[in-house]
């Protein structure tokens, strides 16, 4: 699997094929996905117990440069397309416009949220931010969205005969290392945040499963 979002979005893209492919189901998942990444990401901010193994870097970022922690999102998931497109992996118009959609839903909802100062709801927002990402990736794969930052890295190092897996994972440790190293927001939650995603990946892919095979036995009735 993966440490951070991108990872297992690349890593459950390549463990399953996707199911959605009309343009109405692709364009609910967009905005659905995007909307819960923004949610799901201004939770971890706003309990102050971490933040997911990705957006360390971008909240050490977002205190180095002075910007907001979208603009943070933009400019380094956007370096990264950039040194993969370097690489002969450019990503796919629709990876630039989910980029650009997380980004300003990452800073709509923290400008609507406000920090809790009961240590329970802080623990309740990590939950529910942590339920929130793992929806959005489902949604994300089972759309058969493609051509995210770590999963063109990947590619472009299986074009040179690396391993792609081994690439990917040194990727995400290594961002979370250099983002904790300049300050980025490392906690319990981010643990946490590592260790329950799997299960509930597992439990949502179900669920979208169900749905599709539960529409396709009432389509042909």
């Amino acid at each position: 699997m993966g440490i951070s979002r991108h990872g297992y979005i690349a890593a459950e893209r390549l463990a399953n094929k996707p199911q959605t492919r009309s343009r109405l189901r692709q364009s609910v998942s967009f905005v659905g996905s995007s909307a819960l990444i923004g949610l799901g990401v201004s939770l971890f901010v706003h309990a102050r117990l971490g933040v997911p193994s990705f957006d360390v870097m971008l909240t050490a970022l977002r205190d180095l440069l002075g910007v907001s922690l979208g603009q943070a999102l933009w400019l380094f998931t956007g370096s990264m397309f950039v040194v993969a497109a370097a690489l002969g992996r450019p990503p796919r118009f629709s990876s630039l416009l989910w980029l650009g959609a997380n980004g300003a839903s990452v800073d709509v909802f923290l400008s609507l949220i406000r920090d809790p100062e009961s240590p329970l709801v802080r623990v309740l927002f990590v939950a529910m931010g942590t339920t929130a990402i793992a929806t959005a990736v489902a949604l994300v794969v089972h759309a058969g969205f493609t051509g995210g930052s770590l999963e063109l890295l990947s590619l472009a190092a299986e074009d040179r005969g690396l391993d792609p897996f081994v690439v990917r994972r040194n990727i995400e440790i290594a961002i979370v290392i250099v983002g904790f190293t300049l300050g980025g927001d490392l906690g319990p939650a981010t643990l946490v945040f590592a260790l329950t995603m799997s299960p509930l990946l597992r439990a949502g892919r179900q669920a979208l499963d169900d749905h599709r095979v539960g529409r396709e036995l009432r389509l042909a009735r």
